[in-house]
């Protein structure tokens, strides 16, 4: 049989599992590291060569984008980090405590594209974050004259998921203990034309912000400190 079609047969396993899963089990207590997690806090507004920039104010996203964020978030921090040569990248983090069937990962390359975005050269990539390889999605957003490299990943309890499958077996593990997995979207973004250089800023800025960060901070931006 054809590598793809026992992909879908597996697929079509594990939705069938979840499925019987939640109805057996009915995981009833979400994961309880919003109480103790102040996202505010931990995201440190100076670190290394950069700060808060506090002449640029965030737009908010358009009201049905915003709806939609506030529908799967508890908390988000927005912020423009400006360094020493007067170079600027946007960091988006927000938290969910419930990340089941009612709240899917909100995939960056779609809420770009509902505010008006063209999205160029949609990939997978590695970072290397505090000496591990942590997977990520790479994409180009372009509205007009503006260009965007964006950075970003998901993480669903104590794991960077990257697709659907994953986030499947995170929730069935979950479900099968009678739990509802949190999850957190980190998001990098700059303006640039030059998506390569732009990249690497990317992960040069993440590991400063995670170098400046307590350990359970900088575990949670990457999964590890979800338990």
């Amino acid at each position: 049989m054809k590598r793809i079609e026992w992909k879908f047969l597996l697929l079509g396993a594990i939705l069938i599992l979840s499925a019987g899963a939640a109805s057996a089990l009915k995981p009833s207590r979400v994961e309880q590291g919003a109480a103790r997690l102040d996202l505010d806090a931990i995201i440190l507004r100076s670190f290394g060569d950069w700060i808060v920039d506090p002449n640029i104010i965030p737009i908010p996203p358009a009201p049905d984008v915003q709806a939609n964020l506030q529908r799967l978030y508890a908390q988000i921090v927005n912020r423009t980090y400006v360094n020493s040569r007067g170079e600027r990248i946007m960091l988006t983090v927000a938290y969910g405590g419930d990340q089941s069937d009612a709240l899917k990962a909100h995939r960056q390359e779609v809420c770009y594209a509902a505010q008006g975005f063209e999205i160029r050269d949609l990939a997978h990539g590695e970072l290397r974050l505090r000496g591990k390889a942590v997977p990520v999605t790479r994409m180009l957003a372009v509205r007009g004259r503006r260009s965007e490299p964006v950075t970003y990943w998901f993480t669903m309890a104590d794991r960077v998921v990257l697709g659907r499958l994953e986030r499947l077996l995170v929730q069935l593990r979950f479900g099968l203990a009678g739990r509802i997995p949190d999850g957190m979207l980190v998001r990098v973004s700059s303006f640039s034309t030059h998506a390569t250089p732009a990249y690497n800023k990317h992960e040069e800025f993440i590991n400063a912000l995670l170098g400046g960060m307590p350990e359970g901070g900088a575990g949670r931006l990457l999964g590890s400190g979800s338990s």
